[in-house]
């Protein structure tokens, strides 16, 4: 039989590198087009990658872990297939493969239910364990997958749902018995494992962004006139969109700080890309809004707004997360008055914003006022600019927020 490479796929117009996280199969498992082989990993995002035809796993030369180019070998398998020609980033097809006489693969598990029209359930490895461990009947699973494959984010979302109905507790399936110091292990780590590698993504960013020199810039933004618009002519427009345009406009003003450090000087970017960081249940994601300052402010509200459910339902395209040249984080809405982002390398600057709310000031004629106002904090690489130039940057910032024609320009 033909020995055919799995390669690392390319799962973005900008994916240069994958790590492979976790392995779903062994070595002499036997698959079938659309099984999940793998979970590959890059920039935040988890993906499954599918066979793209039946075979026999011959050998894994990539162990968990491993940081590999696009298109180097992961594993190597071996195939009776005529068409070795799968595409791995084909459409799943829009109606289940006619039914066979034929009985499945032995390496394959699958359920008898009578919600599918050939009576059986078709799940990769890693949804089996993960329905096994919380009680979830896979035949209750809207399946996403290739073929109607139900897959590891398909059982997730079934967790998700379940959990916000009450529901009479299932005792989940008992799983092989582990050797002891591994279980203390993996019972001494927090959260499941989508939680473990979120968080040793970060971790990887926040070491490289730990090397950066970089410092914070503060400043009350007096929102006075703005409060008032919202009320009239940008009535329902968040502050979030408010605040990301007018980072925008501000990156756009100033080259500099839309660039990024490259060992000898500083690399321009010629597009403004505004990565969002957004709580989800399954931790933090920046989703990046392409060139939002060309956007009119209703269309970039909306466009926040729809990305941002998208993201806390579970929908991680990796094409939302490329592109970023500044980072908002706003924790304003939950009560937080001042704080400072660190970088996101290669990213020369990060905004974060606090409570927008009332408090009180001196105005120019020396008479106590109330003031509506927000305090933002700049942060900055200084290998890329210098204290006065983020001060100019806030500078114009506030000059955007203080008119609104020129945020709607």
């Amino acid at each position: 039989m033909p020995r055919v490479p799995l390669n690392m796929p390319k799962m973005s117009m900008t994916m240069e590198f994958g790590t492979v996280v976790e392995w779903l199969v062994s070595v002499g498992d036997e698959v079938r087009d659309g099984d999940a082989l793998v979970v590959v990993t890059t920039d935040k995002v988890d993906m499954e990658v599918e066979a793209t035809f039946p075979g026999v796993i011959e050998e894994i030369v990539a162990e968990e872990g491993a940081q590999l180019d696009v298109g180097q070998p992961m594993a190597y398998l071996q195939t009776e297939a005529e068409d070795l020609l799968g595409d791995l980033f084909a459409t799943p097809p829009d109606e289940p493969p006619a039914a066979t006489t034929s009985a499945p693969s032995p390496a394959v598990e699958v359920a008898a239910t009578p919600a599918t029209n050939d009576g059986l359930v078709r799940a990769v490895p890693l949804a089996r364990r993960i329905a096994a461990e919380a009680g979830i009947d896979l035949s209750s699973v809207a399946a996403t997958g290739a073929a109607h494959t139900i897959r590891a984010r398909d059982v997730r979302d079934a967790i998700a749902e379940r959990e916000l109905r009450p529901q009479v507790p299932v005792a989940p399936a008992p799983l092989p018995a582990a050797p002891v110091a591994a279980r203390a292990g993996i019972a001494g780590l927090f959260g499941d494992d989508r939680t473990r590698r979120l968080r040793v993504a970060t971790a990887n960013v926040m070491v490289a962004s730990a090397a950066i020199p970089q410092f914070t810039v503060y400043r009350a933004l007096d929102l006075g006139r703005l409060a008032r618009s919202r009320e009239t002519s940008l009535k329902g427009v968040s502050w979030t969109s408010i605040f990301v345009r007018a980072y925008a406009l501000v990156l756009r003003e100033f080259p500099q700080l839309n660039g990024y450090w490259v060992g000898n000087g500083i690399q321009v970017n010629t597009a403004v890309g505004i990565a969002l960081a957004v709580d989800t249940p399954r931790g933090l994601l920046a989703p990046v809004l392409a060139e939002p300052d060309r956007m009119t402010l209703p269309e970039l509200d909306r466009t926040v707004r729809d990305v941002a459910e998208a993201i806390k339902r579970g929908e991680t395209d990796p094409n939302l997360f490329s592109g970023a040249t500044g980072t908002v984080s706003n924790l304003g809405g939950m009560g937080v008055e001042r704080f400072n982002a660190l970088l996101t390398p290669p990213q020369a600057t990060a905004i974060s914003l606090g409570t927008v709310g009332r408090r009180p000031t001196v105005d120019s004629s020396g008479e106590l006022a109330v003031q509506i106002a927000c305090e933002a904090g700049l942060t900055v690489d200084h290998r890329v600019a210098d204290g006065a130039d983020a001060a100019r940057a806030l500078d114009a910032m506030q000059t955007f927020l203080a008119d609104p024609v020129l945020l709607l320009a």
